[in-house]
């Protein structure tokens, strides 16, 4: 295989993200941008430059510097600067209208009602008044939202009027855990989506989408939306292929091509409804689920794609692999975070994370969102063995520390 260079913008997290960045640099040479020193990083680039990935100029004197053959970022932050330097360089990129199409999830719920793909009722409020009046149109019970937030971060459900003042601010104030806030002004109203979660991740190529991962998801914490844990593949489902459908007829809709996408949607009464589109690679590790159960590699096909190769998408295996995100069951300072045996008495444990240091202190929603204190991955032959795989860690997790107070 022709190795080509890539221009890789951010690389994010260790725990969640060293899988793609390894898979990606197995296909191209990966020339790294971050704001940061590498370190864990270093294996897998071939060169490497320290900028700030929001300055738009020295980003793309770098670029045009390095003259590589795609540009790529799984980051959510910098998925609208990538795209225009894509452009910038007539490198194979997304359109950049349709990255802000769907960064903005008004945008996306506009242009999906356009087109008839499972018209969902919503509205933008950009104070408590507008919510209100929004809600009463659309009718109870609504979820609010940040506009262009990932994670599902201050996203929450409400039920009646009395609870919307609270919600209205937990949702306009939202802000990840490195203080990253919504880049567009505004809380989403929209009627709620009943029915059980799924996630697919896909890539597009040449104007053609193909579902690749497809993923049960659990969300818990009610009224807000945290993501405890997913499952690849699904339980078969009677809706799901029709949902399928509807996710290839919506980034034909919102322009999408040349990239690898994570679509959330749910399948209520009324039919399948989605959620929102992610221009970029999954989180959660749902795509490493696809690569222990299916043996996609959809980290290393987002770099095909980034550089103008035909992916390699079909996998080989029909297993089944699971992610369960570990919480406190309350707000806690964590000192550690352990199973109460070895690793090794666990079948089909492939890796077993945690990565706060000791004394963090832990919020749960609405005081903090992602308030993970590790993960547990687990596969087995068919679903009812990874399920008792996965159970059986999740009994043994022992998490140590002080209950905090209220906030």
């Amino acid at each position: 295989m022709n190795r080509k260079k890539l221009l890789l913008i951010g690389s994010g997290g260790r725990p969640f993200r060293e899988y793609a960045l390894k898979a990606i640099s197995e296909r191209v040479d990966v020339i790294l941008v971050e704001g940061r020193e590498i370190t864990w990083q270093e294996p897998y680039v071939k060169g490497f430059h320290r900028i700030d990935p929001d300055d738009s100029e020295e980003l793309l004197r770098v670029a045009r510097e390095e003259s590589p053959d795609g540009v790529l970022t799984y980051d959510e932050a910098l998925v609208e600067s990538t795209a225009e330097i894509g452009r910038a360089l007539g490198v194979p990129h997304t359109d950049p209208e349709a990255v802000r199409r769907c960064k903005d999830k008004s945008a996306l719920r506009a242009c999906l009602t356009e087109a008839g793909l499972g018209p969902v009722r919503f509205a933008v409020a950009h104070d408590v008044d507008a919510a209100r009046a929004a809600a009463a149109g659309i009718g109870y019970p609504v979820v609010l939202k940040p506009r262009a937030l990932g994670g599902s971060i201050g996203v929450v459900r409400v039920d009646d009027e009395p609870q919307l003042v609270a919600a209205f601010t937990v949702a306009a104030e939202a802000s990840a855990s490195d203080g990253t806030t919504s880049r567009i002004a505004g809380v989403l109203v929209e009627e709620y989506l009943d029915g059980p979660e799924f996630s697919a991740d896909c890539a597009t190529w040449q104007g053609v989408t193909t579902p690749v991962v497809v993923a049960e998801k659990a969300v818990g914490f009610a009224p807000y939306f945290e993501e405890l844990g997913h499952i690849v593949p699904p339980a078969p489902h009677p809706g799901l292929d029709e949902a399928l459908s509807l996710v290839v007829d919506a980034h034909k809709a919102a322009g999408l091509d040349n990239l690898v996408t994570h679509t959330e949607f749910r399948l209520t009464g009324r039919g399948p409804r989605i959620i929102e589109i992610n221009v970029r690679l999954g989180g959660g590790l749902i795509p490493l689920l696809g690569t222990l159960a299916q043996g996609t590699d959809l980290a290393g096909a987002s770099a095909d794609i980034a550089v103008g190769r035909q992916p390699d998408l079909p996998g080989a295996r029909t297993g089944v692999a699971a992610i369960s995100m570990l919480y406190p069951r309350q707000d806690m300072r964590v000192d550690r975070v352990r199973l109460a045996r070895d690793t090794d008495a666990y079948p089909g444990l492939d890796r077993f994370v945690t990565f706060l240091p000791a004394g963090t202190e832990v919020r749960l929603p609405p005081h903090g969102f992602l308030s993970r204190v590790g993960f547990a991955v687990v596969s087995g032959a068919d679903r009812e063995e990874c399920l008792a795989r996965r159970d059986a860690v999740e009994a043994d997790v022992v998490i140590e520390g002080e209950s905090l107070g209220a906030v």
